[in-house]
């Protein structure tokens, strides 16, 4: 619920002065009050409500920040945001020691939230939408948190070399990015409730990369595209090749209702 009217929780008078005095756009209505601390070397930001669907949103996932326009998507329920990303990346590493993943592919990247909370582990990132907002968001993201950093001198944790987003469909997406080694690529798929069009499942077949994360927010058109996939590469004989599902799990972007965030992460394995 927002609400212009919210009582303070807190009644120290510093703590009222530090809120009413933060400048907001007429968009933003205070829907928590903070008393300005700091935490893990960040300080607390107030948070608002952005009722102007052309105005400009800010979230921060962990230490990545996020601005996009307030009517384009962005995954919702931000206190789960950093678990699913969590699990997303250390989904993608186990088992790969020896031979780890230095390839992203992030299709349907919207404002580059996998593309750049994944970025820092790494080497080549690249992000396609159909939407140019949103890939303007998402370059510009990628600026508001200096990826990739620059090269000298070298940043000790992040192996971000290169990372590009390009506007255009899913289903040409394989087109550019012909030079990346498929036995070192993961792709992650976050499409809307729809599902993938049947030429983007062919094309992944084709390109065969080593592992696929796929998000959606609809159980159903999930399971259906994971069946075509499957059906596809036992048509094919890709090399005798087939995905597997190593792990399953949902997560609760929707609380209170009948829906969930569904994470299914495959690897390329020997049939």
């Amino acid at each position: 619920m927002v609400t212009d009217d919210l009582p303070l929780e807190n009644s120290d008078s510093t703590a009222v002065q530090d809120v009413t005095t933060v400048s907001l756009p007429e968009s933003a209505t205070i829907i928590e009050e903070t008393t300005p601390s700091t935490s893990n070397g960040q300080t607390d930001e107030l948070h608002v409500c952005i009722t102007d669907h052309k105005a400009t949103v800010r979230e921060r996932v962990g230490d990545t920040l996020f601005e996009f326009n307030a009517g384009s998507f962005f995954q919702n329920n931000n206190s789960i945001l950093l678990p699913l990303v969590e699990y997303v990346r250390d989904a993608i590493f186990s088992g790969h020691s020896d031979n780890s993943p230095t390839h992203l592919v992030d299709t349907y990247c919207g404002a580059g939230f996998f593309s750049l909370t994944l970025a820092p582990y790494f080497s080549v990132v690249t992000g396609v939408e159909i939407s140019a907002d949103s890939i303007a968001s998402a370059r510009h993201n990628a600026q508001l948190n200096s990826l990739p950093p620059p090269a000298s001198p070298p940043h000790p944790t992040i192996k971000t070399k290169s990372i590009t987003f390009s506007a255009g469909k899913s289903e040409s997406i394989f087109d550019s990015v012909s030079d990346f080694p498929p036995e070192k690529t993961v792709v992650i798929i976050d499409p809307p409730r729809k599902g993938c069009d049947k030429e983007f499942l062919k094309q992944l077949v084709q390109f065969k990369p080593s592992r696929l994360v796929y998000v959606s927010c609809n159980v159903h058109t999930q399971a259906r595209d994971l069946g075509d996939l499957i059906r596809m590469m036992a048509d094919g004989m890709e090399g005798g090749h087939t995905y597997v599902i190593e792990s399953l799990r949902g997560f609760d972007l929707f609380p209170q209702t009948a829906h969930v965030e569904s994470v299914a992460v495959l690897r390329l394995a020997q049939s």
